[in-house]
């Protein structure tokens, strides 16, 4: 909906005039329907624009802010400390890092709206998205062990930029190593989520379909970054992940193809149940149902 309250109640009012004075008292039930639907629709989603920005802007900032934290290692300009998170003074360094990060080779390479969205953000919020960064905990240069950047991505995005949910979604939580079937539902959505952000976003079907081998390219890291990404059960992600990958990448990206542009969480029912058969319809329906309840909360 490209309109807001005002210009409704305006075209609902000017249709009155039109009306027989009997229909004139559903004006304002039009316009308080209208209003409630426009609030609805304002609220964060896992699949929005801006919730999708806000996730790469923390994730690619990480990969620079190491480079930041290992030239001020040299610099000898921060104190460490054995066992916490080493004592940083915000300093011109930090500050022309954070002024041309949405510019950065960071940043290239995303579709047009994480571009915009990035200058939006950063510009709003780029002072207390470093301190979170000063003032946590965490273990650089260590890939593939379980470690704080997922809480990170949920401190930034969904408390203090307020462009997600809760993350990660419930429906695809991984509650034990068992769970594979959300796992793999998870792993598809990590899919969607890069394929949506890239420049091959807005590409059609049958476009995306000659542009496999790009695909592949931009899936390298799939699996190895669900540390970034997931802790619950990051272990349960990566090996689920890497099964798909390693029994039949094709059938992967094709089913991703195929169900491209339809309702959130068609391709990961196509290829986790009909595909790979990692997720039994029972399972399936009860994911349904938990992604139901949280979108009516």
């Amino acid at each position: 909906i490209a309109c807001g309250t005002n210009e409704i109640r305006g075209a609902v009012v000017a249709m009155g005039r039109q009306l027989p004075s009997s229909w004139l008292h559903m004006q304002s039930i039009l316009v308080l329907s209208m209003a409630i639907l426009l609030s609805a629709a304002a609220e964060p989603e896992f699949t929005s624009n801006d919730c999708d920005t806000c996730r790469t802007i923390v994730e690619q900032f990480y990969k620079g802010w190491e480079k930041v934290i290992t030239g001020l290692a040299a610099d000898g300009t921060f104190e460490s400390r054995p066992g916490g998170a080493p004592k940083i003074t915000y300093n011109q360094d930090i500050e022309d890092y954070l002024q041309g990060f949405c510019n950065s080779e960071y940043m290239k390479g995303f579709a047009p709206y994480v571009e915009e969205g990035c200058a939006r953000i950063m510009k709003k919020h780029h002072r207390p998205i470093v301190g979170k960064f000063l003032h946590g905990e965490e273990r650089y240069g260590s890939a593939l062990v379980r470690s704080e950047k997922p809480q990170r991505i949920r401190s930034v995005c969904s408390e203090l930029v307020g462009a997600c949910p809760a993350l990660p979604p419930p429906a695809l939580e991984v509650g034990g190593k068992g769970e594979r079937c959300a796992a793999c539902l998870a792993t598809v959505s990590d899919a969607s989520y890069l394929l949506r952000r890239s420049r091959f976003g807005p590409l059609t079907k049958s476009a995306l379909a000659k542009r496999k081998l790009d695909l592949l390219e931009l899936f390298d890291s799939l699996c190895t970054d669900v540390y970034l990404r997931h802790d619950d059960f990051p272990e349960t992600h990566n090996a689920v992940c890497s099964d798909l990958w390693e029994e039949d990448e094709d059938m992967f990206i094709d089913g991703l193809i195929k169900a491209w542009g339809k309702e959130e969480g068609t391709a990961g029912e196509a290829i986790c149940g009909e595909s790979f058969g990692v997720c039994s319809k029972a399972e399936l329906k009860e994911v349904k149902a938990k992604r139901a309840a949280a979108t009516e909360l």
